[in-house]
């Protein structure tokens, strides 16, 4: 009888080993053994070469993959068949299937397909109500004129959001962070422009979303970044500078001079504000929510000095300017070349603000009666004006030789 210490042989190649086994007094052939899908086969030969060959063999097939129709369990063929039906469906071919899924698979990490395949769903273009920007920009524009803004306010919201639906005009869903950011660039604006146009787009993304015409998911902005403001002193005019344009003034120009340095309203209120906002009686300035940028009501005391120059106009009725606001741009610039003062971006809203709140020391009071947040009011006033008495001295131009501003002023 043969040696047969050495047996049985274990012959390993890759992740694959079959055993060879030396015959025995009950099986008189040579025997391999391996496992496929699991389980255990076992081949039988004559002689030890024959075994040797196949378990070559088989381990060639073996690590490629190469398992023949006969290797394989009942269970294995009836799930190739239920895949093969599943598949049949959208036209797919297994080994594709198989390829597709664990290349994904490994894509995604720790999470699963299905969480990938739930996230696409919920966010995919596909599932938003499909509108133009041009179109979203008229439906927001209509829904703000509606919430009752204020009439400065929807101008500058229609000629903000009306540039950016020129420049993009495509569909909603359609709309990414990369052409958001090309918008911006293409503009060029200034930081205060640029920061306003960023905050009146964050606010349009979000009505979009809201009514599901954009996809909540995206931060359109993402690509945008603000830019940073250089906080300097605002200009401001003297006393002297002030009665000198008062002085000058023609008779349609004077009260919405009184208004802008005694007041502090916006150019923009001004053009918007009707004598009978002047309360002679109480002494106060009322400007209307449809009148502030704000949109909310307000009330501005009116000084002994004001009073003095806005009595001749007392009983009128109409707008307190009633020409055009390229009229006023022109005439007022004419006026200061005129009185040889240097004409400042503004200036007569910030020299009142910084005076009242020298004057007062009250941060919250003068935000109040400007129409701004005590925030901007400290940020950009705050010891603008040092000398309380230069303060008191603004406030009481034209009081002295009033009688002769009086006739001036009727004139």
């Amino acid at each position: 009888m043969k040696d047969n210490s050495n047996f049985p042989l274990r012959v390993k190649r890759g992740g694959c080993d079959v055993t060879i086994y030396a015959p025995s007094e009950a099986l008189k052939y040579y025997r391999i053994s391996y496992r496929v899908g699991g389980k255990r086969r076992q081949r039988t030969f004559k002689t030890l070469e024959e075994a040797q060959r196949e378990t070559d063999a088989l381990l060639d097939k073996l690590g490629t993959g190469e398992n023949s129709v006969a290797d394989l369990s009942t269970l294995d063929v009836a799930m190739l068949h239920t895949a093969k039906r599943e598949l049949e469906e959208i036209n797919v071919r297994l080994d594709r299937a198989c390829y597709e899924y664990v290349q994904n698979i490994k894509r995604l990490g720790n999470s699963s397909l299905e969480e990938a395949v739930s996230f696409y769903i919920e966010h995919n273009p596909g599932r938003l109500k499909d509108i133009y920007v041009g179109e979203l920009a008229g439906e927001f524009l209509q829904a703000k004129k509606e919430a009752g803004v204020s009439l400065y306010y929807l101008r500058d919201l229609r000629n903000r959001i009306g540039t950016f639906a020129r420049d993009l005009n495509c569909r909603a869903g359609e709309l990414a962070a990369e052409k958001v950011a090309h918008h911006f660039h293409q503009l060029g604006f200034k930081p205060e422009n640029h920061n306003n146009q960023y905050r009146v787009l964050r606010t349009f993304f979000r009505y979009g979303q809201a009514q599901g015409y954009i996809s909540e998911s995206i931060d359109l902005l993402k690509a945008v970044a603000r830019k940073k403001l250089r906080r300097g002193n605002y200009c401001i005019y003297q006393p002297a500078e002030f009665l000198a344009l008062l002085e000058e003034a023609d008779a349609d120009m004077l009260a919405p001079l009184v208004l802008l340095g005694f007041c502090g309203i916006r150019p923009s209120e001004m053009r918007r504000l009707k004598w009978e906002d002047i309360r002679f009686n109480t002494r106060t300035l009322v400007l209307d929510a449809l009148s502030t940028k704000t949109a909310s009501r307000r009330t501005v005391p009116i000084c002994e000095a004001a009073l003095m120059w806005l009595l001749p106009y007392k009983g009128r009725e109409g707008r307190i300017w009633a020409r055009t606001d390229d009229y006023w741009s022109r005439s007022l610039h004419r006026l200061h070349r005129q009185v040889k003062v240097k004409q400042q971006p503004n200036a007569l809203r910030h020299s009142y603000i910084s005076y009242r709140l020298t004057l007062t020391g009250d941060v919250n009071r003068t935000a109040l009666e400007a129409g701004n947040s005590p925030a901007m009011i400290h940020s950009h006033y705050h010891a603008l004006v040092e000398d309380p008495a230069m303060a008191s001295e603004w406030f009481d131009v034209g009081l002295e030789g009033s009688e002769n501003m009086l006739r001036r002023a009727t004139g």
